[in-house]
């Protein structure tokens, strides 16, 4: 299982908010690029990369930050992995941020847009993941600002249909708390997707819980909070994850 060290990008800076509440930062990140190089170096070769204000504007206001930390990122490490999202609504917007990043995240548009969706899996196949944010039993859009009359599970099995391989699962009332991810939820998706790639995101703090996604088979654990205040070693956390990397110190 992959461990993907999170930074979200708000108002020219890097924090981390409580419960996806633009309103209650718990943290704030005041070097986000020294802060990567600072993980790569400790062996961290996947980075989530999420432009907070470009998804509750409904497209991109922070590329060129994010260009920044993929640039730290790989400068320490050139194999280092990137997926980068938040308001990507336009093929133009998704070529942008692919000229950046790995892999494209998708959110909104994905459940609003299947014509959207089916085309830019057609044009980046591969490169292109979905965000299932979930509050309660329902879908939240905008950056988390609204919800959609739908549900996780359904939704994600008609994404695959269209070419969707990888989804982020984010448990939005155990983001940024600590409260450790929502097992249940992965779980039942795990079970609607056996081959699809599916990565965990929200409240995973510990290296207990990322043994247990491991042993749920989910394939990439988010973490953020944790490791932008140091409370989670990441020498620890890539151990519990299985994803480590030898000959690095």
């Amino acid at each position: 299982m992959d461990l993907i060290g999170a930074i979200d990008l708000l108002d020219g800076g890097a924090v981390r908010l409580f419960q996806g509440d633009y309103g209650r930062v718990t943290a704030s990140v005041a070097d986000p690029e020294a802060t990567v190089r600072g993980w790569v170096r400790a062996g961290l070769r996947n980075l989530h990369v999420v432009d907070l204000g470009g998804a509750r504007a409904g497209r991109p206001v922070a590329l060129e930050a994010a260009t920044n930390l993929a640039v730290a990122a790989r400068a320490e490490a050139p194999d280092v992995r990137v997926q980068l999202g938040g308001g990507l609504r336009t093929t133009d917007d998704l070529a942008a941020a692919l000229e950046v990043a790995d892999v494209a995240i998708i959110g909104t548009g994905a459940i609003e847009d299947p014509a959207f969706l089916a085309a830019a899996t057609a044009w980046w196949p591969g490169r292109i993941a979905v965000s299932i944010d979930v509050r309660g039993d329902r879908i939240a859009l905008d950056g988390w600002t609204r919800e959609a009359e739908t549900e996780p599970v359904p939704m994600a099995r008609s994404l695959e249909k269209v070419g969707v391989s990888t989804f982020i699962v984010t448990d939005i009332s155990r983001d940024g708390t600590r409260g450790g991810p929502n097992m249940e939820l992965l779980s039942d998706m795990r079970r609607a997707l056996p081959a699809a790639r599916l990565v965990a995101a929200g409240g995973i703090s510990t290296a207990d819980q990322l043994r247990a996604l491991a042993a749920a088979r989910i394939d990439g654990a988010v973490v953020g909070l944790a490791l932008v205040d140091g409370s989670l070693d990441i020498g620890e956390a890539l151990n519990a994850a299985g994803d480590v990397r030898a000959g690095v110190t």
